[in-house]
């Protein structure tokens, strides 16, 4: 963990660096505020310790300037002046916690780790992962009872990653997180530190559970490392005869091979829901039957152009045929862990484009990689003659997920799926549901909150389905029909309602709207590839991550097809005939529709040219072929995450962080259609800041932007089930709420607005006010048929 000491004693600076370091935290220390102000906007850290008093800019001050920019990092204070009006400035100006000096270090440390604990990440007191175990206030870690023997870095590593488990830490990541500004290490180093943390967990019986995702970094998937030796042992002992070995490089210090691991058609029967990464297995082993007859042409393409070779027959359209089947061949290998097919299709295309005659060596050592090409794929070939492409598992669309006991309506909802192509599991506990949700993640969920488990645990379980990422809708079944229940059910994130006893199709209507809206979000991308080989291996690795492909093998198409899905993303392969990707990418650039739209290139060239010109067209970013998945997917979600920032800058308010008018009246407009058309409730909320210009004139703006930040987050943490959340200027909140009515909405109010009234401001001279407001609640088709008319209502309201 990362802390700012920002602390001009210097005294004090050496005793709290000498406690901090001991407990395994990152420390990086500033004198004054200002440079704190300009290193907490440079790097990531997980708390500030500051000084009252500190020179340039006081400790309030910054409080007060890291909370108007949204920094959410929590803040602890130390004062050495005991007087309550300074403890009370503090705490209003943002601050989460502070400490009168002299400082007692045990108090420090336990305040510390309880802030650490109140982080946008949930913290628990003890970290805990299968029966990996940390303890951050003895700073001990224990498998399976045995404890481990680790230096500071390496507590600190592990810690990092088991705070994370899913999140991959390149090792730029890894040196910002546990290393300070005065001791930068070599990113080797970070891989030594690696290798022996792997080390010494393996020692105790952790083994393989540090996984390195090629090309991107590190993460701790004990999952892979247990489903992995699980798969290998059963089909080992099941059916030895009949597996087919594929070669997993298991990237680890060297990269050199450490095992491999046997596929068969029945793998995915070993667990009963299919990870993503067994999906993908079970597909590239159909796809591999399913273009075995392409790749053979393409070896017949090379040993035709070898024998040409032998007899003094070559011809230049036969010489650059057999050039481009090396250079397809090179890309699609790799994706079938024949890493030594592809390193020789490489040299074979080499070869080819070599202008002039070839020497004698060159033809014999060109025929014998032609043939070591061909021996290696009819050995493979030979392997996979048993695999099918119907072992494969069908991907499905969408995936539906029904808590609930009753077997009978499961059954009559999961026919339905499976008539509408979708998958529809069925589970009756919640402890069932916990565990299912560490392996998959479905795109709609039925939920019964009476009897699968205590209500509260339903409505917690609820709550933490509508804040992952992506959120997950949910449709709520209940025996109890009242105002009270609607509103906590919504405010816990419900997307639906209904009451029991229900029928499948009416659960299934609602489940068809919700899906449909959902899917509506997912992520569009448009790959551009001739190899249809290549199209169909990319395929399972973006669906099951809930991106829609589409594959277009004719570039002379590309226009009418990107016209016609409007892609978030397009991945475009550099080498195609009749017109190239680069091409391509040239057109897209000029038109002004399309300037912002993001492109990835994919080739089996290294050749710095290559990568400078696919650059100097407009790419925003490259992957070499064969193609990575994790890789692939980390640069596309960080392609995607960096061009939504800049929209969401663009629609949105900088000072709230809510819709800006124009864009909240699109979508406020799209609520109303909705409702229109399936004949449920519309409200819109208007609440204004009392005598907000006043308060600028009397206070300054930014005492007025702290208001208008503070109520912000008040409403984006109560309303998280589809509202839509506007500002409007002057004071002017606006909510949307679809599915309730006026009466119900105003209900739903009565705990936000006592919390807003609850809200005490300081201003700069030190006056403190509670700041009022109006606001108004009208209801579609009631009180308008159009926002702009809800609006003149609600107004009229107002005044």
């Amino acid at each position: 963990m990362r802390i700012l000491l920002i602390e001009d004693d210097e005294v004090l600076v050496s005793v709290l660096l000498q406690s901090l370091t001991k407990q395994y935290y990152v420390v990086d220390v500033v004198q004054d505020g200002q440079m704190g102000w300009e290193y907490s906007q440079t790097t990531n850290y997980d708390l500030f310790l500051m000084d009252v008093e500190i020179p340039k800019l006081d400790g309030i001050s910054l409080c007060q300037k890291l909370r108007q920019k949204g920094c959410t990092t929590p803040i602890l204070l130390m004062t050495a002046k005991d007087a309550s009006s300074d403890r009370i400035r503090g705490l209003d100006t943002g601050a989460d916690d502070y400490l009168i000096k002299p400082l007692d270090l045990g108090e420090l440390q336990a305040r510390i780790r309880a802030l650490l604990r109140r982080g946008e990440v949930p913290y628990t007191p003890v970290l805990e992962i299968e029966r990996l175990r940390l303890d951050p206030s003895s700073c001990q870690v224990t498998y399976d009872g045995k404890q481990l023997e680790l230096t500071p870095k390496e507590y600190s590593l592990l810690e990092l990653l088991m705070r994370n488990p899913s999140r991959v830490y390149s090792r730029g990541d890894i040196i910002e997180h546990l290393w300070t500004f005065d001791d930068p290490p070599q990113e080797e180093t970070v891989k030594s530190h690696i290798k022996w943390l792997r080390h010494k967990l393996k020692a105790v019986g952790a083994v393989d559970w540090i996984e390195n995702v090629y090309g991107v970094g590190y993460r701790l998937n004990p999952q892979k490392a247990k489903q992995g030796r699980s798969i290998q042992n059963t089909l080992r002992e099941a059916a030895p005869e009949a597996s087919t070995k594929f070669k997993i490089q298991n990237w680890e210090e060297g990269g050199t091979d450490k095992g491999e691991i046997s596929l068969t058609p029945n793998s995915s029967n070993l667990v009963n829901s299919p990870s993503v990464v067994q999906q993908f297995q079970q597909a590239m082993s159909g796809l591999w039957n399913q273009y075995q007859g392409a790749m053979t042409q393409r070896i017949d393409i090379l040993k035709q152009a070898s024998n040409a070779l032998s007899s003094g027959n070559l011809t230049s359209e036969l010489g650059q045929s057999a050039q481009q089947a090396a250079h397809k061949l090179a890309g699609v290998l790799g994706m079938f862990e024949l890493d030594t097919g592809t390193e020789i299709a490489r040299e074979i295309e080499v070869i080819f484009t070599q202008k002039g005659d070839l020497s004698t060596i060159q033809k014999h050592q060109l025929l014998s990689l032609i043939q070591q090409l061909g021996d290696l794929l009819n050995f493979a070939g030979e392997k996979t003659s048993h695999l099918s492409t119907s072992s494969v598992t069908p991907s499905s669309n969408s995936r539906l997920l029904l808590i609930e006991p009753d077997l009978q309506l499961g059954e009559k909802l999961q026919q339905l799926a499976l008539a509408a192509g979708m998958l529809c599991e069925q589970i009756g506990t919640i402890e069932g549901v916990k565990n299912y949700l560490k392996t998959t993640s479905p795109d709609l969920v039925v939920l019964n909150v009476d009897e699968v488990g205590t209500r509260e645990d339903s409505l917690t379980l609820l709550a933490e389905l509508a804040v992952r990422t992506p959120p997950i809708p949910v449709i709520v079944l209940t025996a109890v029909d009242g105002l009270l229940d609607r509103v906590s059910i919504a405010r816990a994130g419900g997307r639906g309602f209904l009451v029991k006893p229900v029928t499948a199709m009416q659960i299934w209507e609602i489940a068809s709207q919700i899906l449909q809206k959902h899917k509506n979000l997912a992520i569009n991308v448009l790959v551009v590839d001739d190899d249809p080989l290549i199209l169909a291996a990319l395929r399972p690795m973006l669906e099951p991550w809930g991106m829609r492909m589409t594959g277009l093998a004719e570039p002379l198409r590309f226009w009418e097809v990107l016209e016609a899905i409007a892609p978030d993303l397009v991945i475009l392969d550099v080498e195609m005939p009749e017109i190239n990707g680069i091409e391509l990418c040239q057109a897209v650039r000029t038109d002004p529709k399309w300037q912002g739209l993001p492109i990835l290139f994919l080739t089996a060239h290294r050749q710095i040219e290559t990568v400078q010109q696919v650059f100097a067209v407009g790419a925003d970013d490259y992957v070499l072929k064969p193609v990575v998945g994790e890789e692939l997917l980390t640069r596309i979600i960080h392609r995607l995450e960096r061009n939504r920032l800049l929209q969401t800058f663009s629609l949105k308010d900088p000072i709230t962080g809510l819709r800006h008018q124009p864009q909240c009246s699109r979508e406020l407009q799209q609520m109303i259609e909705q409702a229109q058309k399936n004949r449920y409730p519309f409200c819109l909320v208007v609440l204004c800041v009392s005598e907000f210009r006043r308060i600028n004139i009397q206070y300054g703006h930014e005492t007025g932007n702290q208001i208008l930040q503070r109520w912000s987050r008040v409403f984006q943490a109560a309303f998280r089930s589809g509202e839509v959340l506007g500002y409007w200027g002057n004071g002017e909140f606006i909510i949307g709420v679809s599915g309730l009515t006026k009466t119900e909405v105003n209900d739903r109010l009565c705990d936000i607005l006592t919390t807003l009234r609850q809200q005490i401001f300081t201003a700069p001279n030190g006056d403190r006010f509670q700041a009022m407001y109006n606001f108004a609640v009208v209801e579609y088709p009631d009180d308008g048929l159009t926002i702009q008319s809800l609006y003149q209502v609600a107004s009229t309201i107002l005044s």
